[in-house]
């Protein structure tokens, strides 16, 4: 089984909580309703949509496979979300201002370790939606290039898990996430506020050996 400090994330929610997370991610701000949107802009919605399915299924086949172990699942799972994320805007967003004190080495090792780190945070989360079925509830631009998917996977004895997507076409014209909101979570929030509090008592190569002690586990 992955890690399942995820948990103790609820602490933090006071101060980035599911409201605010989901008002910056832009899953709460106000947009025209989808029969007013411009066909281009419906284009879009779908293509963000299918990003979205195509990510979660890619995921469930990665962690689910029986035919490797349980470190080889971990490993193509991880391959999966740095396929699918936009890794490089999530560390550079996650790391915030104190990216322009940095020194060229710290920066190197940052952007080495970050990817393997943030890849098995989000693998803890999708612990809870791997096989469960998905329902697209809703789907909506935020500003010029992103598109919030907002899903839920069905449980059996228990309310769905509401996730959502946010999907950003690059200039490239490739889809990728940019940050996954798990049950009102948003690991890219979270870390920013964990990673800001860690450097001012500890510094930063602290936490970048924090970074990789707990990328390792």
């Amino acid at each position: 089984m992955f890690m399942s400090r995820v948990r103790i994330f609820a602490a933090l929610i006071a101060a980035a909580s599911a409201a605010p997370a989901l008002a910056q991610s832009g899953a709460g701000a106000a947009e025209p309703p989808a029969e007013t949107q411009a066909p281009d802009e419906t284009g879009r919605i779908d293509d963000a949509v299918a990003f979205a399915k195509a990510m979660t299924a890619d995921a469930t086949k990665a962690l689910t496979d029986e035919t490797v172990d349980g470190a080889d699942r971990l490993r193509n799972f991880r391959a999966v979300l740095a396929d699918g994320m936009a890794l490089d805007v999530i560390g550079r967003f996650m790391i915030g201002e104190t990216r322009k004190s940095m020194s060229e080495a710290q920066l190197a090792r940052y952007e080495t370790i970050f990817p393997p780190y943030i890849t098995r945070q989000y693998a803890e989360q999708f612990e809870e939606i791997v096989g469960k079925p998905l329902e697209v509830v809703d789907a909506r631009e935020i500003g010029a290039r992103d598109v919030i998917v907002r899903t839920q996977f069905e449980r059996v004895d228990a309310a769905p898990i509401m996730v959502d997507w946010r999907v950003r076409k690059l200039r490239s014209g490739e889809h990728k996430a940019i940050d996954i909101i798990v049950s009102g979570v948003s690991i890219m929030l979270v870390k920013r506020e964990e990673f800001s509090s860690f450097i001012a008592s500890n510094g930063v190569d602290a936490l970048l050996d924090r970074l990789e002690d707990e990328a390792s586990v």
